[in-house]
């Protein structure tokens, strides 16, 4: 049990470090966005500040259930990519099919990836109300600038 605790760790742990990464390039990517649509109406720019931090988080998401897909791999969890990347998915969703269960001795590993991926979801959903307030901010003083 704490061999799949410390692996299933230290894979989440990287997990965290890909979405602090994307949430740094979020951050530099949405403030060059809104210093450059400053002339343009407000739905273009909350459009295009949401459609690049949903892309970001996407991207972000799949990197980490591909990183889990590739453990699965390493520790004989799945038999090919394919199946990992899918068993990867279901849990990391928590959506967990249940159609497929990791060998004996590896099932803590579910779960795992599933407190993994909920965490990192709530991260996102922490990301996208940001980008939101940000863009409100930005949109309330350019409202009070033109009066």
């Amino acid at each position: 049990m704490f061999s799949q605790l410390l692996a299933g760790g230290i894979v989440s742990f990287l997990n965290f470090g890909i979405h602090a990464l994307i949430t740094g390039a979020i951050v530099l990517a949405t403030g060059n966005m809104a210093a450059h649509t400053g002339r343009l109406h407000v739905f273009p720019r909350v459009a295009a500040l949401m459609t690049v931090t949903m892309a970001c988080l996407m991207c972000a998401h799949v990197c980490e259930i591909a990183l889990w897909a590739a453990f699965y791999e390493i520790a004989n969890v799945k038999t090919d990519f394919t199946a990992a990347f899918e068993f990867a998915f279901e849990n990391y969703t928590a959506l967990g099919y249940g159609d497929t269960v990791p060998p004996e001795g590896k099932r803590l590993m579910g779960p795992i990836a599933s407190l993994n991926g909920l965490l990192l979801i709530g991260w996102s959903v922490a990301i996208i109300f940001e980008v939101m307030r940000m863009a409100e901010l930005q949109i309330g003083r350019d409202d009070k600038d033109t009066s």
